[in-house]
């Protein structure tokens, strides 16, 4: 399933974007990392959930974020992507829904 994917207009500069993405995604215990290449902020190894990441790029107030989860073999051993729909994973799928609902709306007040 493909990654949710959500473009708009920030109310504030980029530099505040950047800031309260870090502030509410920190908060939420994400970590900010680079995955095959990307910046991302990911939070879990696998474990006992999917690992969530989240993609957020900002330029001249304009947002694009996108959000996904991974299936895990092992910690640490991704062999694919999940979105933010369907059944499979439902209860992450919709903690993770909920904080880029929250991330979004506290970026467009």
């Amino acid at each position: 399933m493909a990654r949710f994917i959500t473009d708009f207009q920030a109310n504030r500069p980029d530099e505040q974007v950047r800031q309260v993405v870090m502030d509410y995604l920190g908060k939420e215990g994400f970590s900010y990392t680079t995955s095959k290449g990307e910046p991302v902020w990911k939070k879990g190894m696998g474990l006992m959930a999917a690992p969530q990441f989240v993609k957020v790029e900002c330029q001249n107030g304009r947002v694009h974020l996108e959000a996904w989860l991974k299936y895990a073999l092992l910690p640490g051993v991704y062999v694919g992507e999940m979105g933010l729909k369907g059944f499979f994973g439902i209860a992450i799928k919709k903690m993770l829904k909920s904080r880029v609902d929250t991330l979004v709306q506290i970026l467009t007040q």
